[in-house]
């Protein structure tokens, strides 16, 4: 073999093995291989900046002071931790609207998404929020009874719909998750591994878990540690050395158990 036969060949193996790493950690870092994007990505890329763009309001701190009381199933030592969390984050999203909602945008959080499984409860929370850049979202799980329960909890498409597709749309981590609807520990390890996948500081990452003196919720303290804590609300930061397989395992055992006993 001649010097320059042995020289293009080295050239061309370090060439092709860079190749490849790119390649490869470009697959693992981001599920996407080296190909260009398509266009839908790219539109959805496009507008998902535009609509998630934070939009600067007066940020003021939470007050009970004239504060009107919903009936929601918050007291005051509730919206007292609430009003402090989303008056120091620069994003939430909640499992469950109403109350909270209102006082995220008192304090004007200034990237705010959140989901509900009754339509009129969804209606309501947009109008009562009065900003326009809150995004909403109806998870259909089918007809609802009390407390956004679905009438037939067997039904396919309930934890796709109510779990998951909402927070698919979102490519950035929030700082803080509010769960307070159904589904609350399956809800709660979405949280935390949405934003383990969209590259939040998990040492301030927060998220919230109403009525967590419930006995059928203590299994997220399995992964995550209380950090803060009012009458009926928890909030946690992820334990160290918790893995995402150690959530996928506890949102596995609880993927349709809807709570509220």
């Amino acid at each position: 073999m001649s010097r320059n036969y042995f020289f293009t060949f080295v050239v061309l193996n370090i060439v092709c093995f860079v190749s490849l790493y790119r390649q490869y950690s470009v697959v693992g870092q981001q599920g996407k291989s080296c190909s260009p994007p398509h266009m839908f990505d790219t539109i959805q890329e496009r507008l998902y900046k535009t609509a998630s763009t934070h939009v600067d309001k007066d940020r003021k701190e939470f007050t009970l002071s004239s504060w009107n009381r919903g009936s929601g199933g918050l007291d005051d030592s509730d919206r007292m931790l609430l009003g402090e969390l989303y008056y120091n984050a620069n994003s939430v999203f909640e499992f469950g609207l109403g109350e909270s909602t209102k006082i995220a945008a008192y304090v004007g959080v200034p990237r705010y998404a959140g989901v509900d499984s009754d339509a009129v409860w969804v209606k309501k929370a947009r109008g009562d929020s009065k900003m326009d850049h809150f995004r909403f979202t109806f998870a259909d799980i089918g007809d609802t009874v009390e407390f956004g329960n679905p009438k037939n909890d067997k039904l396919q498409k309930i934890p796709y719909n109510y779990q998951i597709a909402p927070l698919i749309v979102e490519m950035d981590a929030f700082d803080v998750y509010l769960v307070d609807g159904r589904y609350r520990v399956s809800s709660a390890c979405v949280s935390m591994l949405h934003a383990m996948r969209h590259g939040g500081n998990m040492s301030k990452v927060m998220v919230a878990i109403h009525d967590n003196h419930r006995e059928t919720y203590q299994q997220f303290n399995k992964v995550a540690d209380v950090v803060k804590k009012s009458n009926k609300l928890s909030v946690f930061r992820l334990k160290q050395d918790i893995t995402e397989d150690d959530i996928f395992k506890v949102w596995e055992k609880n993927t349709w158990d809807r709570g509220r006993r």
